[in-house]
């Protein structure tokens, strides 16, 4: 896995890694939206040859969820 994907895959305080069929999904804490919202930015802006994101939008400006595929 790539250095991106190691990274989103441990723990953190702005979301929970849960491992799901075929990726993991990370689900963000509410407490710490604009840290995830951050995080769910990158992590689209770098994704393409390790992992393919796909978030989940919280119907305000930002993200509740994102689901990754990893690639490799």
């Amino acid at each position: 896995m790539g250095r991106l994907l190691d990274i989103l895959l441990e723990a953190s305080p702005a979301y929970q890694v849960r491992r799901d069929n075929g990726g993991f999904l990370l689900v963000g804490n509410p407490k710490r939206a604009a840290e995830f919202n951050d995080v769910v930015r990158q992590a689209n802006d770098d994704a393409g040859t390790d992992f393919v994101a796909f978030p989940i939008s919280d119907d305000r400006n930002g993200y509740s969820q994102m689901f990754i595929i990893p690639l490799a």
